[in-house]
């Protein structure tokens, strides 16, 4: 199982490789950008967009896990649709083929006979890229149940930052905005359970290098099955002033009485991109990210959901927490049923894209402890 997590890892990397190779070149990142139609649309955004890279990365993925485990392949689901539509009218299923040749005599079809950018894509769609994690590491991963697991896949989130492609300065330690908020999501969960067992996510954009002018990227990955937990996230949260209130990561469009609210006891901090916003709950930076609206999508919250597990803390249900009567601790059977669920679509959804959205909204925490000051708020 350590081999399955390895390749999930390494895919990361590729899929950051795409990203950066995409935004690294002007002429050809404008060839692949086309807007979603309204029926995709995010209902946050007045504009929302579908790239090509999201849907080479999500098909690259499916295409590699089908190679590793094939009976895996048909569990790899994510947020694109694999369908493009060329400036021709012509729809083409984009997929990766068996030969890079292959893959690229599709893409030109995408890209209007442009052979010269679809070469470049296959070559990366079909590069091998290794990542190697701390083997010591690796060697306590648990065996998991690959006949029932599944995996969910956001290839480029915060999409609007990526195709703007802004670097941005920090407040404190959190990105607001950018190309920093950009991240690649691969949550693995328990088709039985719908819990997450796994959670990679991968920063196309961590870290600008002035004297050459390119990014890197960075990687934090995580497993929970079986009474194991690994991660490589830091050990602890930054030092920080005793006196600061801790901070909770929220959408710039979330409720301003709900920010009055917060803003009793945390600092309160605006943050695009709902993977970076739950990274940055893992990596110790923000106690809490919380959305109280249906604005998230499952694709977006079961990596940083299996990475929060695996260091002690979780993603739960908004709505149900804030239901509860706020309490100093909350009995452990009762924050395992409050947990989103990956593996059922949502009952009778408003509309058909909706199927999959965290209808009750989320709170994704690394301690525990902070979901009692979150109630406390809600209930003042």
């Amino acid at each position: 199982m350590a081999e399955l997590i390895k390749t999930l890892l390494s895919f990361s990397e590729r899929a950051g490789e795409i990203a950066r190779a995409i935004r690294q070149e002007p002429k050809l990142f404008s060839l692949l950008v086309e807007e979603k139609g309204e029926g995709e649309k995010n209902q946050r955004f007045a504009h929302d967009f579908k790239t090509l890279a999201d849907v080479l990365i999500q098909e690259a993925l499916r295409h590699h896990v089908a190679r590793m485990i094939p009976s895996l392949a048909q569990w790899v689901q994510g947020e694109e649709s694999a369908e493009f539509t060329n400036t021709l009218g012509e729809k083409i299923t984009v997929r990766i083929c068996d030969t890079q040749d292959g893959t690229a005599t599709l893409l030109a079809k995408v890209l209007d006979g442009n052979k010269e950018a679809a070469d470049i894509l296959a070559a990366l769609a079909h590069r091998d890229v290794t990542f190697s994690p701390d083997p010591h590491l690796m060697e306590r991963v648990p065996d998991l149940p690959v006949e029932h697991l599944g995996i969910w896949i956001d290839p480029v989130d915060s999409t609007g930052e990526y195709v703007r492609g802004r670097p941005s300065q920090a407040k404190g330690s959190i990105h607001q905005q950018g190309l920093q908020c950009v991240t690649v999501l691969i949550g693995v969960f328990d088709r039985r359970s719908g819990l997450p067992v796994a959670g990679i996510i991968n920063q196309p954009f961590a870290i600008f290098t002035e004297s050459n002018q390119s990014w890197e990227g960075k990687a934090y990955w995580g497993v929970s099955y079986g009474g194991a937990s690994i991660h490589n996230l830091p050990p602890s949260a930054p030092g920080s002033p005793k006196a600061s209130l801790p901070v909770v990561v929220v959408s710039s469009s979330e409720d301003p009485a709900l920010h009055a609210k917060l803003s009793r006891r945390f600092t309160v901090l605006h943050a695009t991109g709902a993977g970076y916003k739950q990274l940055v709950v893992a990596l110790g930076l923000a106690a809490a990210s919380l959305s109280s609206k249906g604005s998230t999508f499952r694709w977006d919250s079961a990596a940083p959901h299996g990475l929060l597990r695996a260091a002690g803390g979780g993603v739960v249900v908004y709505r149900r927490l804030t239901s509860l009567t706020p309490a100093q601790d909350i009995a452990a059977e009762t924050l395992e049923e409050l947990q989103i669920r990956y593996h059922k679509p949502n009952e009778n959804p408003a509309q058909p894209s909706l199927q999959w959205c965290n209808e009750g909204g989320l709170v994704a925490y690394r301690d525990p402890k902070v979901l009692a000051t979150v109630m406390e708020c809600v209930a003042e």
